[in-house]
């Protein structure tokens, strides 16, 4: 039996010698258990504070989404499916197109030459199938005048061109946040669906259709430049904006444009009011956003504020 130092002490109402020997026990436990758990907040604090949130990504992951990524300072380079992405601030976009496959990988290297994989997956989206009837002829068939055939290859070339030239922008004027740009209204098409138009087959459709009464509002979805504007044989007026970082957005079929090129508008901003010009069936707004070349789901967009995943290095 292990033995404890006694003291003489004298009788009181607190008790005898043995009361001093179990407290002094008592005491002597209690410290061994304070220092213990000191010890123990001491080391959960400090793993605490090396543990390093390596990659944050937000937005709903699905087939035609846009993702906001944040990496950690220490993050050197980050590659998704392979490809080298560029940061500004610390941060990146990541776009999936209608068909994009399921399972991705993010790659990230750190100061300290680590090299972490982290592997997501992505829902599958369900498309609609929309028939369409209406449409001029002329709209559908290709057309046999010659004047109007080139009018509508130029138009696609000056398209291409500046899209081009909108992919090599190394700037990011976007805010952190993504409104819709009309109030109200309802879907009329939905992106990614299968278009039957007047009976044959088209490609899935690109944006989201929002119909709405001649004149409404149009509003910047987020901050950017105006890269171009112009009335087209099928997109009609239109304005396609620039938000950096490979990100853009168009806005098709206007009744009138109130920007010009090279403006810089801001979030919610008003460009223009809604029409049903170009190839068209009603007033409606035709609302397109790109990552590069790949076409995104804007109503995805609209969803990237909550986390999806979050990597910690421990």
């Amino acid at each position: 039996m292990k033995k404890y130092r006694t003291f003489d002490v004298p009788k009181t109402n607190l008790g005898t010698r043995a009361s001093v020997i179990s407290r002094y026990e008592v005491g002597s436990r209690y410290e061994v258990c304070l220092r213990n758990v000191i010890l123990l907040t001491f080391l959960l604090l400090s793993i605490s504070l090396s543990a390093v949130d390596l990659l944050t990504l937000k937005g709903f992951p699905s087939q035609g989404c846009l993702l906001i990524g944040e990496v950690d300072k220490i993050v050197e380079s980050i590659f998704a499916d392979g490809k080298e992405i560029k940061t500004i601030n610390h941060r990146f976009l990541l776009g999936f197109d209608r068909d994009a496959v399921l399972r991705h990988t993010i790659t990230l290297i750190t100061t300290d030459g680590k090299v972490e994989k982290i592997v997501f997956y992505l829902n599958k989206y369900e498309y609609d199938i929309q028939n369409i009837e209406k449409i001029q002829q002329k709209y559908i068939e290709q057309p046999s005048d010659p004047k109007l055939k080139n009018k509508i290859y130029l138009e696609s070339e000056t398209l291409k061109v500046i899209r081009k030239q909108m992919k090599q922008n190394i700037f990011c004027y976007r805010d952190s946040i993504f409104i819709r740009p009309v109030e109200k209204g309802w879907i009329s098409a939905t992106f990614g669906g299968q278009r039957i138009v007047n009976g044959t087959p088209q490609t899935p459709h690109n944006g989201v259709d929002i119909a709405l009464p001649l004149g409404t509002e149009i509003h910047a979805m987020t901050s950017g430049v105006v890269a171009l504007t112009g009335d087209y044989f099928y997109n009609g007026k239109f304005v396609l904006l620039d938000h950096g970082a490979g990100l853009s957005s168009i806005y098709l079929h206007m009744n009138d444009i109130y920007v010009k090129k090279g403006d810089y508008v801001k979030t919610g901003d008003l460009i223009g009011e809604v029409g049903s010009t170009g190839r068209s069936t009603g007033n409606h707004l035709h609302w397109g956003v790109n990552w590069f070349e790949k076409q995104i789901n804007p109503e995805l967009v609209l969803k990237t504020d909550e986390v999806f995943l979050k990597f910690r290095r421990e």
